[in-house]
């Protein structure tokens, strides 16, 4: 029989535990491993990288649908420009559309002039551009790209999502179109304003998504060639979730009147995006700010097949106070996305007015 050489055995014990103590201090600083998870992250972020882009937005829009507050699976926002309450409501184009839907009777933009309610509608705030005053505060400005001046563009993207907007008569030329204005000549179609496409005010989409603002020729459906604007390509292919739609300063009312801002509203969404085009849409029509009377009171519809019709909506309803951040609001909680800023971090989503 062999000696046994006590010697050996303790050094063999000494190693064991100090390589079971220095296992139990590598295991401290990982993160516990649930049933199934892979234990090689590098690589899964690599698979999730390498996800065609369709099969990114397809699992995007599945998160975006559980969202407990989710009715629709798009958003076109119409803005009609500086048309008061009480003038909009009896106009019989925007009445006879406001029966189709949710017309709601106190509903405010935020400030005067117009281009503070724009930023607004996409940002969450206006970044004080409002107390500029009246005049000034009209005139357009490039915010950073920095974590301040962010716009739901940006919770768009970071979802899977999408956003686009759409400018009628927007100037020939290199994006981001740094032209302020343009008057449309040789023909009756209207004038083209920066301002009124509020993405442009940000360097951000200026660097990384311009090619997701693209021009509409108003007057080609109504071509002798029967052609299609951008607009109508798309819908027909399938909307992003997010469309921001600028008529031109006719259309919308600026250099017209609410009666012809109105009149074009109902053509545009009785010819140009059919009912049948707008299934599962959300088309929001609202006006930037008021003309004339004093409490900022403006017209604002919503309109789609997951809205009541008017005859079946609750007075009451329409009747709470809403703003531009409680729309912006309703369409983050309706896509799962985060608020931007205080605006609409402190706004109320908008309720009871769905099937």
């Amino acid at each position: 029989m062999r000696p046994i050489s006590t010697g050996r055995v303790c050094l063999s014990r000494r190693l064991f535990f100090a390589a079971s103590f220095s296992l139990v201090l590598l295991g401290a600083g990982l993160p516990a491993l649930s049933q199934g998870q892979s234990i090689t992250p590098v690589e899964t972020n690599q698979a999730e990288a390498a996800k065609p882009a369709q099969e990114k937005k397809a699992e995007a829009a599945q998160a975006a649908a559980k969202s407990p507050a989710h009715h629709f699976d798009r958003v076109v926002i119409i803005v009609l420009e500086n048309g008061d309450y009480e003038v909009a409501v009896q106009d019989k184009n925007l009445a006879a559309l406001a029966a189709k839907g949710a017309s709601f009777s106190n509903f405010h933009a935020l400030f005067h002039p117009s281009y503070p309610n724009y930023l607004a509608m996409v940002a969450g705030t206006d970044f004080g551009i409002h107390r500029r005053g009246r005049f000034l505060a009209d005139r357009q400005v490039n915010f950073p790209n920095d974590a301040a001046h962010k716009t739901i563009a940006d919770r768009l993207i970071g979802s899977g999502l999408d956003f686009k907007t759409y400018a009628e008569e927007l100037p020939q030329g290199t994006c981001p179109f740094r032209i302020d204005s343009q008057h449309v000549s040789k023909r009756k179609a209207g004038d083209y304003v920066r301002r009124h496409v509020p993405f442009f005010s940000f360097v951000e989409v200026q660097e990384k998504w311009c090619d997701r603002i693209v021009g509409v020729d108003s007057g080609k459906a109504n071509s002798l060639l029967g052609g299609e604007d951008n607009f109508v390509k798309d819908a027909k292919a399938g909307l992003v979730a997010y469309s921001f739609y600028t008529p031109n300063m006719n259309n919308d009312g600026h250099n017209t009147n609410v009666g012809i801002a109105g009149a074009w509203v109902s053509k545009f969404l009785d010819k140009t995006f059919t009912e049948k085009l707008r299934k599962g849409t959300l088309v929001i029509v609202t006006f930037d700010e008021s003309d004339r009377n004093s409490d900022n009171r403006i017209y604002t519809l919503f309109l789609g097949d997951m809205v009541k019709e008017a005859s079946q909506q609750d007075p009451k309803v329409l009747n709470r106070r809403y703003t531009h951040y409680d729309v912006l609001r309703t369409i983050e909680d309706n896509f799962g996305l985060e608020p931007l800023a205080e605006g609409d971090r402190n706004a109320t989503a908008i309720t009871d007015i769905w099937k």
